[in-house]
This record gives C-alpha cells, structure tokens and sequence, in this order.
C-alpha cells in the first residue's frame, strides 16, 4: 500500500497532522483552480495590492482564502502569517491550537496566466506564548506545494525532506527522500546584474564563460528552488540598489525555503555582504525581506570565498 502524507508520519502530535491535513486540503483546493484557471476566468489582476505592493491575481486572493479556512478549522493554529495579509491573523479561542503557521498562498503568480511553475509555500513554529515573530530556527516543519505538469509536495520534517506527488484520487503519494542533486546549474537574475553589490557581482561571473555551468532561471522561487534541490547548483535573490533588502520575503520565502535546503544537506544564507545563515536572521516585522543565497555547500562556499577575498571593495 502506498504511503501518503496523512498516514506517512504517525508519531507526529494530534495538532501538527492537523495542520498537515489542512495544507493538503487547501493543496488540492487550490490545484484544481489553478488547472482549470483558464476556463473558470481565474487568469488576470485583482483589483487590489497586497501588504508589498505587488498587484494580487485573481489566484493569490482564492488562494489566500483557502489556507486562512483550513487552517483555522484545524484547530491547531493561533497565529497564521499570510504574505496576502497586511496583519497577523489570530485564530479564534474557540479554534485555537499550540501553532503558527507562516505562509506564501501562491509564490510566482505573476507566472499564472503562462502557465508556469507557481506554488504554495509554509512553515509551522511551535508557538505556545502566542508569539507574532519567532525566528526561522523554531521552525519544526516547512514545505511547498508546486503546482505545474505535476502537484507535488515537498516537505521538510524530521530533519530530513520528502516529497510526494498527488494522484487522481487527491493524495499526496509518497515518491522518497530528496538528496540534493551534483549539477552544475546557477539560477539568478542576470537583467539586475548592474545593480548588484561588487561581491555578487564577482561571485556570478565565475559562472559564466565556462561550459561547466548551465544557467537556468523560471522567476518564481517555488519552481527555482525545487529544480535546486532535485538537480543541484545555487539560486539566489540578491540585493540590488532598487531592492537593497531583496524582494523575497523572510518570514513566508526564505526561512521556509532555507529549512529545507539545509535539511536535505545544502546551505543557505544572507548573500549581501553577508554570509549568515538565514534561519539565523531575526525578524522585525511580518512582512521583513531578505536578500538569499541557497544551493548545495560546493556553490555557497564559492560566494563565502569571494566574501573573504574582496572585502576592501565592498
């Protein structure tokens, strides 16, 4: 019989299965809007923005939507963080569990109406004193659902990442444990090069004029960082005079994103000048950003090697 997410971990307590029952409803909530996104009129702007000043899709909104209902009928969350929302959300007492869940309803929606890789990410904190910021080392649980020629679920949980692909019947089917893949591959930007720190610069112009590296970039992290973790090489969101904190956002992206690069035995860390870890940075607000630089150990040291060789320049 095939393991699926629901029945795959069973020593995990009543509330985090709970919360793992919840993504999953919203996972498949969510699938079936956006496979069908064009016959149901689903594609194009919301009439609004949302906390960052990106224009919400109609998508990010329906989205949105679905994880703040499960996961409030879970009953085991007290505080949810949605990129979508400008406060935090407290659970109703009636509904209220030990939990915070941190979440980017749908990464890359600006790629919905091509039909590109989009995805859902989150993270789950212990959080008995009803905290509203904790920092990315209380994460037990992170993961992402990418919704592209397959739904599939990865998952970092027990210090280790495992990924599932949803089947016909709506179940996330277990595939196996992820080890991050050797290829030579560096995801980035390159249009923003001009605006890039000297360090970041520097770093990416090893990549480049060599044959040993093949540069790939899809524009919505779900879908970079997935393809980083099955094949190997580096992503990164740098810094840059536009954006001087990045774009991504700590609490929903990277701290979720680097718990599970580091789980399946990569790095991940700050990248501006800077080569602390992510997970150790401390959050001031709900909506922070961060620059990042994640990947296998081999191509992170490589930017902490030009850190150390430049240093006067920066």
């Amino acid at each position: 019989m095939s393991k699926t997410l629901l029945t795959n971990y069973p020593l995990l307590s009543t509330h985090l299965k709970a919360i793992l029952k919840a993504i999953h409803l919203t996972a498949v909530e969510i699938e079936n809007h956006v496979r069908y996104s064009t016959l149901k009129g689903l594609h194009g702007d919301h009439n609004g923005k949302n906390t960052s000043g990106d224009v919400q899709k109609k998508l990010d909104v329906i989205a949105n939507n679905a994880m703040i209902h499960y996961l409030t009928d879970s009953n085991a969350c007290n505080i949810l963080l949605s990129e979508e929302n400008k406060d935090h959300i407290s659970v109703p007492k009636n509904k209220r569990g030990p939990y915070l869940v941190a979440f980017d309803p749908l990464d890359g929606s600006s790629n919905i109406d091509c039909n590109a890789p989009i995805g859902t990410i989150f993270s789950i904190s212990e959080n008995k004193k009803e905290q509203i910021l904790l920092n990315g080392k209380n994460i037990l649980i992170a993961g992402y659902v990418l919704y592209g020629p397959a739904t599939e679920l990865v998952i970092a949980i027990n210090n280790k990442v495992d990924r599932y692909v949803m089947d016909n019947t709506n179940n996330f089917i277990y595939v196996g444990q992820i080890k991050l893949g050797s290829k030579k591959i560096y995801s980035i930007n390159e249009s923003n090069s001009n605006a890039w720190s000297p360090d970041m610069k520097k770093y990416i112009e090893n990549y480049k004029g060599t044959t040993a590296y093949t540069a790939r970039y899809i524009g919505s992290m779900v879908g970079d960082v997935h393809r980083t973790l099955l094949y190997g090489g580096m992503f990164s969101y740098p810094s840059d005079k536009k954006n001087p904190q990045g774009k991504l956002r700590l609490l929903y992206e990277c701290y979720p994103m680097a718990k599970i690069m580091e789980c399946a035995g990569g790095k991940a860390i700050v990248g501006h000048i800077s080569k602390q870890r992510i997970l150790e940075v401390e959050p001031k607000n709900i909506h922070q950003k961060s620059p990042i630089l994640l990947g296998t150990v081999e191509e992170v040291n490589k930017y902490e090697t030009v850190l150390a060789l430049i240093p006067s320049k920066l």
